[in-house]
């Protein structure tokens, strides 16, 4: 039995998520269609703060992105760090806020930290291709 490089399974892992986000995004557009009036509330609501104001846009989704990190969900912490590294944020802004997480939020973060570096690569080697 041939054993996978970490490496490997950690691009794998990426690769997965982003791909299960997709299959996400595709549910999520049914459950729109299906229950419009909810949904456009909702996303109205959701997005206002994801335009700049007095707290730039940048400093909002490197929160969003702690606090996804202390909430344990793997498929945001993939969606989130994207729209970081999207929107301009440094790799190193982006690990001194999964510090914070990581204080507020104790071992469990610490570990789902691992996820985020995960992202971070897979959406650095996917801007090269």
């Amino acid at each position: 039995m041939i054993e996978k490089k970490r490496e490997e399974i950690s691009r794998e892992t990426a690769f997965n998520q982003d791909e299960e986000q997709k299959g996400i995004n595709y549910s999520l557009n049914k459950f729109r269609k299906e229950r419009e009036e909810f949904a456009k509330s909702f996303l109205d609501m959701w997005r206002k703060p994801k335009v700049e104001g007095v707290v730039p846009l940048k400093y909002k989704e490197l929160a969003a992105l702690a606090i996804v990190l202390v909430q344990h969900c793997k498929p945001c912490i993939f969606l989130h760090t994207k729209i970081c590294l999207d929107i301009g944020c440094t790799r190193e802004e982006i690990l001194e806020m999964a510090e914070v997480a990581i204080s507020m939020g104790g071992g469990i973060v610490y570990e789902y930290t691992g996820y985020l570096l995960e992202a971070l690569d897979f959406y650095k080697k996917e801007e090269k291709v």
